[in-house]
């Protein structure tokens, strides 16, 4: 299962996109200021299946409880491709 999460610079997510894992990797777009991380599943979803109806709503309460987490957001670095010839 992959899970993309927009969130903001702070980490609070405002959406979340579930796919199953052997799906076509989702193409998200969102609105200004947004980020988009994939991040790892909780324990709690990463084993339902997506096409159970019982594991169904057992995911939409979890979702509910994400509301209580943020994405931790590190900074960014740059590295080199390739050293400058000199």
């Amino acid at each position: 299962m992959r899970i993309l999460a927009g969130h903001d610079v702070e980490g609070n997510i405002q959406y979340v996109v579930i796919s199953p894992a052997d799906a076509p990797p989702a193409t998200v777009t969102t609105e200004t200021g947004l980020l988009v991380t994939e991040i790892e599943a909780p324990e709690v979803i990463a084993g339902l299946d997506l096409s159970d109806p019982e594991d169904s709503q057992q995911l939409g309460k979890v979702l509910q409880d994400l509301q209580d987490f943020r994405v931790e957001v590190g900074k960014a670095k740059l590295v080199r491709k390739k050293s400058k010839a000199g």
